[in-house]
């Protein structure tokens, strides 16, 4: 009696899916970080942002700048500690640019797969000084 070669078939599906859905999840995972990553991003540029639009309006108030820049970022989820704020032209007169630095350690989920386990988001932003209160 002659047995058909199904059940050989399904043996080898199997273990093609299971080496395409590890490829797949990995795909996935690798989306998914990328999007954090971005989310990330555009925090540290708000808060970028958000502290240069207060040190043209204060560019003598150093630690009130820096009080800004992390609590726009605190404010969107990010730990106000882990930012690292850099100021260009504290104490500016009125008319010159002021700029703020921000920087980031973003912690990737597949760091130990890839071997990148952060990576180091920046943004700047530079406005004119308008004035003094």
């Amino acid at each position: 009696m002659k047995r058909s070669g199904r059940s050989n078939e399904r043996g080898a599906a199997l273990v093609e899916m299971a080496l395409v859905l590890g490829l797949l999840l990995l795909l996935v995972m690798g989306i998914v970080d990328l999007g954090r990553a971005y989310n990330n991003y555009i925090i540290i540029i708000n808060a970028s942002r958000e502290g240069a639009r207060y040190a043209s309006r204060y560019p003598n108030d150093g630690s009130g700048i820096i009080s800004a820049t992390r609590s726009e970022a605190t404010n969107s989820g990010i730990v106000p500690t882990d930012i690292r704020v850099t100021i260009t032209g504290l104490n500016a007169p009125t008319g010159l640019p002021i700029k703020i630095e921000t920087a980031y350690e973003y912690q990737t989920i597949l760091g130990g797969l890839i071997g990148v386990n952060t990576i180091t988001l920046r943004a700047s932003t530079e406005m004119v000084v308008f004035g003094f209160d």
